[in-house]
């Protein structure tokens, strides 16, 4: 009986740790003055961030298109770190309103494929540096969206940087 106890908590402790997404992500909203930060996916609003204002932070936990904050803090460029405020439930933020770019500064064609997977077809393929909207994430994939909206696919993690004002290498 302990030996089967032992081996069920191995299994779900592993399960989890293969399904903790993070990734680095910036600010990148120009729709009005403030993005709004929810205490839900689509809850309610319990924070607002000046959009005009360069904010990196790290979001986990992909729920539908919808973040959540990693420990609630974001981290302006010119600035001390921001607790956000106004939530127990921790704080979401959606994908539409972050962003990532690509860090294939040495003209790399990086694609864009239909699962996560490098066998995946491609659905599309390109060397600049582009911003991308994270939607998802499986093991070292992200589930992305050009910011033209025009393509969706899966891109490796390590393709990726957070910050908008530096690359990440």
């Amino acid at each position: 009986m302990k030996k089967t106890f032992l081996a069920l908590a191995a299994f779900v402790l592993c399960t989890i740790a293969a399904h903790a997404q993070s990734i680095g992500v910036y600010l990148s909203d120009s729709k009005g003055p403030y993005t709004n930060i929810r205490n839900a996916p689509g809850g309610a609003i319990v924070d607002k961030l000046p959009v005009n204002e360069d904010f990196i932070f790290v979001v986990e936990e992909p729920r539908n298109g919808w973040w959540k904050i990693q420990d609630g803090v974001c981290e302006p460029m010119d600035g001390d770190a921001k607790k956000l405020k106004g939530s127990r439930n921790g704080y979401w933020i959606h994908y539409s309103v972050i962003g990532v770019s690509t860090s294939n500064y040495g003209g790399e064609r990086l694609s864009l494929r239909q699962s996560p997977s490098s066998k995946a077809t491609v659905v599309y393929s390109f060397k600049e540096e582009i911003l991308l909207r994270p939607i998802d994430a499986k093991g070292e994939w992200v589930k992305v969206k050009t910011k033209d909206g025009k393509h969706t696919g899966w891109i490796e993690m390590e393709w990726l940087c957070g910050n908008p004002v530096t690359n990440c290498c």
